[in-house]
């Protein structure tokens, strides 16, 4: 990973001989102001990537920051090298052990950390400490969507972090906003992902009530290996991959001299062998635009015969209740739900008719005390 330089000046800079330079430089788009007197340079700015920018973001504020602060969420998924969906936020995300609330402050947003036992690291270029794998993944099954946490606790369990660490950690952290979704996604988690792509692929898998596939199932031939599959629906003897462009558009990703016309065709012939294989009766592809298409994934699915299903949640408080129950809706329960919604219906209703009466009363009473005066 590159390392974007940090330049001091403007107020940084206790000679004031590079303030007006720098600004100037930055009216004419050559350096991008990260902070008060910290700039980078635009080109470099530019050609980095999404986690090399945000590290630079947190150098810049590094010796602004109190030494107590530690460096986590998403800024502690960046210096891990976690993936991410686009671009890391411009704020940097801490964790003020001092603090039992947080707080939004220019460039940086803190988090509450008081009263929790915090694992940390250091950081090599500061010496900052940030919060370690397993703190990260959890943080971030708590705080971030499906979609952004399970790709990063994949490849936290891929580097050798156990899911009951995950799970202990979250335990520790008692009743928390965000503690249902953070199971789910400590759940749905798997090292053995190929991809960030095949992990929100995953997800969405599980948002249409398919089937649990089998991860990089391997498939040989009469010919030797053919390849290692995506995703394989054993009952259903389905295969399904995903195609990011990575694979195609990356040269990096392909062999020396291989072209992007030959990993297409390299791609098909593979298809055609596990078309023949004999335990595989259909394959299916889909990409980022099935992902984010219910209906289009279902249709995939739907024509390689990996059933799917409608997933009806209903959150509702009951009468006397002191805690929302969260239940997928069968046609028992959503009987006795409805029941529970009238009832919570009547007494809404009861107490609006008595409010009106009460309101009536009272201006009733106020002409009434109008009139006599």
């Amino acid at each position: 990973m590159a390392r974007l330089e940090i330049i001091v000046g403007g107020t940084a800079d206790t000679t004031g001989r590079r303030g007006r330079a720098l600004r100037a430089e930055e009216r004419n788009g050559g350096v991008v102001r990260l902070a008060p007197g910290r700039f980078v340079d635009a080109d470099a700015w530019r050609a980095a990537n999404a986690a090399e920018r945000h590290i630079a973001r947190i150098k810049a504020l590094h010796d602004r920051l109190a030494s107590r602060l530690v460096v986590s969420h998403a800024s502690a998924a960046a210096l891990h090298g976690l993936p991410w969906p686009g671009e890391f936020p411009e704020v940097i995300d801490v964790l003020d052990p001092e603090r039992a609330t947080p707080q939004s402050l220019r460039g940086v947003h803190k988090r509450a950390g008081a009263g929790r036992s915090i694992a940390t690291k250091t950081m090599t270029a500061t010496g900052r400490q940030l919060t370690d794998l397993v703190v990260t993944g959890v943080d971030l099954a708590i705080t971030q969507p499906l979609r952004t946490s399970v790709p990063a606790l994949d490849v936290v369990l891929a580097r050798g972090v156990t899911r009951s660490a995950l799970e202990t950690e979250l335990a520790e952290r008692g009743p928390v906003h965000g503690r249902h979704r953070a199971e789910r996604a400590i759940e749905l988690a798997d090292g053995r992902s190929g991809s960030p792509g095949e992990s929100v692929a995953r997800v969405a898998l599980d948002e249409v009530g398919a089937p649990v596939p089998v991860l990089q199932q391997r498939f040989d031939d009469g010919q030797g290996h053919i390849g290692t599959v995506d995703f394989w629906f054993p009952e259903q003897r389905a295969v399904l991959e995903f195609d990011g462009r990575v694979k195609y558009s990356d040269p990096s990703m392909r062999r020396a001299g291989q072209t992007a016309a030959d990993v297409v065709v390299a791609e098909k012939r593979r298809e055609d062998r596990l078309r023949r294989h004999t335990v595989v009766d259909a394959v299916g592809r889909i990409g980022f635009a099935e992902t984010n298409d219910t209906e289009a994934l279902r249709a995939v699915l739907r024509a390689i015969g990996v059933p799917s299903r409608v997933r009806r949640f209903t959150r509702l408080r009951s009468p006397g209740a002191d805690r929302i129950r969260t239940t997928e809706s069968t046609p028992h329960r959503r009987s006795q739900w409805c029941e529970v919604l009238s009832v919570v219906r009547t007494r809404s209703g009861r107490s609006a008719t008595r409010a009106r009466a009460a309101r009536g009363r009272t201006r009733s009473s106020g002409r009434r005390g109008r009139s006599s005066r």
